[in-house]
């Protein structure tokens, strides 16, 4: 089964892919959104599979939004404009369907999707699980099981990895790059070159820095991740 989001700021259009979605006995709707930050937010929460994305919306266009759903999320792109077909291939979306959608030509567009999801995954070994990760110690030979739900943040020292447990500190030989592509990505964010942290355990944002909850220790937010943390946080943000 493949688990869908729906993304346009237009609630007609959303109805329409929704009743074809609906149709599909291989694809499972999880979410639909017309603000694009609370459908990255549905897709990053359920782990979806594939977004049909609107192009054209006045929050955040459907470009910046495949940027950063980032590759492994297939985008299927709806629009009523055809210039923004090349630069949608160019970007590696599986299909361009152009409003309004023709039933037929949605039922092409997911057998795409279905044809490189199953080339993928069969080069693809089985995912890690979510609740933990092994990882190699200081000590030679040895392994250690990090729960992942115990982790408040990790910090990059050199070759190694800090693992922070509230007060526990683990080292593990590692790279921030494969520890960042093995924890999930919906409880996990980079916020600067050497920390990634859990979004539960962060406790306030204030000056540049994020206050964890149980220990108090702040970690800095670079001026490279902050829009996208900011983004990210934005679609939780209530009052606004």
């Amino acid at each position: 089964m493949i688990k869908c989001v729906i993304i346009d700021d237009e609630q007609l259009a959303i109805n329409v892919i929704e009743m074809y979605v609906k149709k599909m006995p291989n694809l499972q709707l999880v979410g639909t959104a017309t603000n694009p930050l609370v459908g990255i937010e549905l897709v990053q929460q359920h782990k979806a599979d594939l977004v049909f994305l609107d192009i054209q919306m006045d929050e955040m266009g459907g470009i910046d939004v495949m940027k950063v759903l980032g590759p492994a999320v297939k985008v299927v792109f709806c629009t009523a404009f055809s210039e923004f077909a090349v630069q949608s291939y160019e970007l590696d979306a599986v299909d361009y369907l152009m409003k309004p959608v023709a039933f037929s030509r949605f039922v092409k567009a997911v057998q795409r999707v279905s044809n490189v999801i199953l080339s993928q995954s069969a080069l693809i070994p089985d995912a890690i699980p979510d609740d933990y990760i092994f990882v190699k110690a200081e000590q030679k030979g040895k392994m250690i099981k990090i729960n992942v739900d115990d982790i408040d943040f990790v910090e990059a020292m050199g070759n190694y990895v800090a693992f922070q447990r509230g007060r526990d500190r683990i080292l593990a030989y590692l790279t921030m790059k494969d520890l960042e592509e093995r924890l999930p990505a919906s409880q996990f964010m980079r916020v600067h070159k050497s920390f990634i942290v859990a979004l539960k355990s962060i406790s306030s944002v204030e000056n540049g820095e994020l206050l964890m909850h149980d220990t108090q220790m702040r970690v800095p937010l670079s001026a490279t991740y902050k829009q996208g943390f900011m983004d990210r946080m934005r679609s939780r943000l209530m009052g606004d």
